[in-house]
């Protein structure tokens, strides 16, 4: 521990903590937080009457992560709520402590548990603790969002206004990244698309799925990570437990909505689930961020692009399924190592063998591994990233029956075809996933066993 606690933490952090809550901090262990999206860090607290807590807190002082101001306000008030006049709804959260909204700092008891799910090794312990889970998500979206109003969590609105006015939301951000060609034909798909309203509206998680949850015992303790709550359609709360399985491995979809159904959730309709699916990896497929000089920076870079690229790839593979569209092969030709892999062989070695192994604090430890997948990918990009953006050109100018000197002359070009109808579905939703998939390849290395990573069946 250090002498200061309060220098592990942001300037001031710790300072405004001891201000709001009254408590005083005697100990600080960082952790790696929420995901790419958040910083974390255990706290020991001492209350003026002598009583000690353990709590947790996640904070984003650089406005980073995921969502917005209002969105953190909702996140503290469904904490607030839970552990308070919802508490006997049966959703079981860390008991809420403190908010910060200027800091995007929550602070709550720390849960005793197991985060990792995949360390249940067990197949019975595994379907029991799944099943559980299930039951909680069933749970929250039993409460009557009418009957039971939530002070910052907003007045209900129709599904389809907040999906037509994100889907805005997001042709604006892509206008202003230079009109990301994937990312166009996505809006485009779900525009088309959008569904019905559901026979209810929900407290929605927002982020569901494994790593997001606390368990001991064969049950789970604490639902977590409340960052993207919202009134909204229960399927949304199944498509991202869906798409929280490419990074977590769960229980099959199929016995995961079993449970949830048996536990009085909602019929699960799973054409909604592949809309919500879609419709949620549009926001995370975006890469311009990470080139805005205006934009903070994440709190991983290795682990937010690597995230990115999987978004990137299942999305491209998921619009063709949804619009029955039959995927050509896509073209990798092999090319000699760069003239600077020797130098990037030292680098790595320099973090694998050196530098990772003597860090003894968790964030920095994280920091350090995301920047070997930097590394990585840079090393591929200058070997196979020439060769690779060829065969790119090629396809383009064969799609768009003009020859290109770039790829980015290309793709302007393929923006303007959509824009005026000129290309089909088909050849559009092709083009982005031969892009998507190379840009996948060349972070393969960077990402390990994650670059297999794939949407299981829903059924």
């Amino acid at each position: 521990m250090s002498e200061d606690p309060s220098a592990l933490l942001p300037p001031g952090l710790a300072a405004d903590v001891e201000r709001v809550t009254g408590a005083s901090i005697t100990a600080i262990l960082t952790r790696s937080g929420g995901g790419a999206s958040r910083e974390g860090a255990e706290l020991s607290l001492r209350w003026p009457d002598g009583r000690e807590d353990q709590a947790y807190m996640n904070y984003d002082v650089l406005r980073a992560g995921a969502g917005d101001d209002a969105a953190f306000r909702r996140e503290a008030a469904i904490l607030r709520a839970l552990s308070g006049p919802l508490k006997d709804a049966g959703v079981r959260t860390a008991r809420f402590i403190a908010a910060l909204p200027e800091r995007r700092a929550l602070l709550a008891e720390r849960v005793a548990g197991e985060a990792n799910y995949n360390r249940l090794r067990d197949p019975a312990q595994r379907s029991i603790v799944a099943a559980d889970y299930m039951a909680q998500i069933a749970a929250l979206h039993a409460i009557d969002v009418h009957a039971c109003p939530i002070a910052d969590m907003g007045v209900p609105q129709p599904i389809a206004d907040m999906i037509r006015d994100r889907i805005a939301a997001l042709r604006a951000r892509n206008r202003a990244a230079g009109d990301d060609p994937l990312i166009t034909v996505t809006l485009d798909w779900l525009e088309a698309n959008v569904p019905a309203e559901p026979d209810r509206l929900a407290i929605v998680h927002g982020d569901a799925g494994p790593g997001n949850f606390i368990f001991a015992d064969g049950r789970v303790s604490a639902l977590l990570d409340w960052e993207l709550v919202h009134y909204g359609d229960p399927m949304a709360d199944i498509a991202m437990l869906w798409i929280r399985t490419l990074f977590q491995p769960f229980v099959p979809m199929p016995e995961a909505i079993a449970a949830y159904e048996a536990a009085g959730g909602v019929p699960v309709d799973r054409a909604r689930v592949r809309f919500w699916q879609i419709f949620f990896e549009a926001g995370f497929a975006f890469t311009s961020r990470y080139d805005d000089p205006s934009a903070p920076p994440p709190p991983n870079l290795g682990m937010n692009m690597i995230y990115t690229t999987i978004h990137r790839k299942v999305l491209a593979g998921s619009l063709a399924a949804a619009a029955g569209i039959s995927l050509p092969e896509v073209a990798l030709p092999d090319a000699p190592p760069g003239p600077r892999e020797r130098s990037f062989t030292l680098a790595l070695d320099d973090l694998r063998g050196v530098i990772v192994p003597r860090l003894a604090d968790e964030q920095a430890s994280a920091k350090a591994k995301g920047l070997a997948r930097l590394v990585k990918w840079w090393r591929d990009n200058e070997r196979y990233g020439p060769a690779w953006q060829a065969c790119e050109v090629e396809e383009l100018s064969a799609a768009l029956g003009t020859p290109f000197a770039s790829v980015e002359q290309g793709r302007i070009a393929f923006v303007e075809a959509l824009a005026e109808g000129s290309i089909s579905q088909e050849k559009a939703i092709a083009l982005c996933h031969a892009a998507a998939l190379r840009s996948a390849a060349l972070m393969a290395d960077a990402m390990g066993g994650l670059s297999r990573s794939s949407l299981g069946p829903l059924q």
